[in-house]
């Protein structure tokens, strides 16, 4: 007897990516649960980020913003679908805390509102210690750190602790902390943001985004920023608008959140759906149903007026195919003999 056995490679769907990719989420589901309860924080986000490129993410609180932020960067894993980074040209999903630590040192940094400093470690010290975290070598920690400090331009204030520095200047601290295992990397690199200006004046904030783009264009760095700000929104390359775990929109750069509308560019997802934007859902009456056509070069979505399935119920009257018996519009069972109708 002679037993064969059927094995099924799965699909490699990252194996051709292009090169200019860093990062991709591919349909994305984020599930959390408790108890009885479940909230789909994430439902079927993908996104590609540039590299060299700034991205923002907008939307309002709850929408799935710093979900989407900790999913692509390894520190929450999706429930459903994958995450690819350039330096692995993988799907991260499935690899374990410690290779994801160890491709994470060399690939991506962090940048959040509230600044992890060391209040007791001076500017250098603590840019130092992230350094040692990141794994930088010994032999060249001293000289990558004394470049950082100078390229987001702390000399003078190298030497003064945490607490004795501005907001802005401890932000200046935390962006040269993101970069140390990026800097001098002839890979492509990331740094993730989460509301990296929420706590700074529009003055500082603006010279924070200035250096992100000086780091951008001079490093080769991509940043992928989560934010509330119109000020962060206006200087990215591409900003992506999410609401409700959905990307619900696109926009290229110097948008201006109040006007959405007039710039919002909409695209089809892995399942060829197009996402509706609740505001112009809104205008028109929140309709549940819509015509399509195609016409001019131009497709034309019309609300459709009552439901199209009750329409379809009470279309006619039938005869019944095994007595005769009229059957009432919208009822599918003769009441006569107990026939059904039949197509």
């Amino acid at each position: 007897m002679v037993t064969t056995t059927q094995t099924t490679e799965e699909l490699d769907i990252f194996g051709e990516m292009p090169d200019d990719i860093v990062a991709s989420l591919h349909n994305c589901y984020k599930i959390y649960k408790t108890n009885e309860l479940e909230v789909v924080a994430l439902s079927g986000i993908s996104l590609q980020i540039l590299e060299g490129k700034i991205m923002a993410v907008v939307g309002p609180s709850g929408s799935g913003k710093t979900t989407l932020i900790n999913v692509l960067g390894g520190i929450t894993k999706a429930t459903v679908g994958k995450v690819y980074w350039a330096n692995l040209r993988k799907d991260i999903t499935r690899l374990s805390e410690r290779v994801l630590t160890e491709a994470r040192r060399s690939f991506m940094g962090f940048v959040f509102q509230i600044n992890n400093l060391l209040p007791h470690l001076n500017a250098w010290q603590n840019v130092e210690l992230a350094a040692r975290i990141a794994g930088v070598p010994r032999s060249v920690r001293k000289e990558r750190v004394d470049k950082l400090i100078k390229i987001v331009g702390l000399e003078e204030r190298k030497r003064n602790k945490a607490t004795t520095l501005s907001g802005g200047e401890r932000s200046r601290v935390a962006i040269a902390s993101a970069l140390v295992n990026l800097f001098d990397h002839e890979g492509k690199g990331l740094v993730l943001c989460d509301e990296p200006t929420g706590d700074l004046d529009p003055e500082t904030g603006e010279r924070i985004l200035d250096l992100f783009r000086e780091l951008n264009e001079s490093l080769g760095t991509s940043f992928f920023i989560v934010t509330h700000s119109q000020q962060v929104a206006s200087k990215a390359d591409v900003t992506v608008e999410i609401r409700d775990g959905v990307i619900s929109g696109f926009h290229q750069t110097g948008i201006d959140l109040d006007t959405l509308d007039t710039t919002r560019i909409l695209r089809l997802d892995d399942k060829y759906r197009l996402p509706m934007p609740m505001e112009l859902l809104e205008l028109a009456g929140n309709p549940k149903e819509f015509k399509i056509t195609y016409r001019d070069n131009k497709f034309i979505l019309e609300p459709q007026v009552g439901d199209i399935v009750d329409s379809i119920r009470v279309r006619k009257a039938r005869t019944c195919r095994v007595c005769g018996s009229d059957i009432p519009a919208g009822k599918y069972i003769c009441p006569n003999c107990g026939s059904q109708v039949t197509v």
